[in-house]
């Protein structure tokens, strides 16, 4: 009896100590501007604010950045890496190819 007791116990405090190892709280979101397509003054760590022009153009117009190691263009269904890159600008277009979004990252 007391060593089931002692089990019990012992479950308890493990069951307990587990509960206390939870994942940090996740980051906060980075605050974009009201239009949300492109980043706010304090975000712009790449430079996108500066093509915020282009959104409503297509991709491939004159004037939008090639892709590079810090220009990703991302179409629908691309598979991307999830990576945070604070220099690298993306550009985003819809399936017809028109720029709806450009930000850091």
């Amino acid at each position: 009896m007391i060593r089931s007791i002692t089990s019990f116990a012992t479950a308890i405090m493990l069951a307990a100590s587990l509960g206390a190892c939870t994942s940090a709280a996740p980051e906060p979101a980075m605050t974009d501007a009201p239009n949300a397509a492109i980043p706010s003054a304090a975000n712009d760590t790449c430079g996108a604010s500066m093509y915020a022009e282009l959104i409503g153009k297509s991709i491939n117009g004159p004037g939008v950045p090639g892709p590079s190691r810090s220009v990703r263009h991302i179409l629908p269904n691309m598979q991307v890496t999830m990576d945070y890159a604070a220099q690298r600008m993306n550009i985003e277009a819809d399936g017809a190819g028109m720029i709806r979004k450009v930000n850091c990252g």
